[in-house]
């Protein structure tokens, strides 16, 4: 029966700290009672405010050039009367017909720990690893689902085809 005297105690300042709370929550609800319900104020538009029609300003475009570096008045072009020498003609590249080389795709060959790629070139089915030559079509690396192969002097990232 110790604890009773101080049980009598915590009550109180229960009650008290509700008591607060009440009193804050009603008083804020009362003070929210003397707002205007409708305080929408009607602004005039710029236009109506300003009478531009009536506006007596006049550009003046008769300025110099801010950007300009030096002077704004073109320099007269100089032609030279160096000898024009005859230029070599630039040698074509011969378009590589890519549409007969199809990447199949790849096979691990744990043996060897080498990746072997399927590609076939004009209708035939080769293996080849990184490195190798067939058909004169010559595989460089592999690269994720890509490889890079060499034919005819040009070189091209395959994907594989389904």
């Amino acid at each position: 029966m110790k604890s009773k005297k101080t049980t009598y105690i915590l009550i109180c300042c229960v009650a008290g700290v509700w008591g607060i709370i009440f009193y804050r929550v009603f008083a804020g609800l009362a003070a929210e009672d003397n707002i205007p319900v409708n305080s929408r104020t009607i602004k005039e538009p710029y236009f109506n405010m300003t009478d531009h029609a009536k506006d007596q300003v006049i550009l003046e475009m008769s300025y110099a050039d801010p950007f300009a570096l030096a002077n704004s008045e073109p320099e007269p072009i100089v032609k030279s009367a160096a000898p024009v020498l005859p230029s070599a003609p630039i040698p074509i590249k011969t378009q590589v017909n890519w549409t007969g080389i199809i990447y199949s795709g790849q096979i691990y060959n744990p043996t060897e720990k080498k990746h072997v790629a399927i590609i076939s070139v004009n209708g035939k089915e080769v293996m080849l690893s990184e490195g190798e030559r067939s058909n004169g079509l010559k595989f460089i690396k592999r690269v994720g689902d890509s490889i890079k192969v060499e034919y005819q002097n040009a070189t091209k990232f395959l994907s594989i085809k389904q």
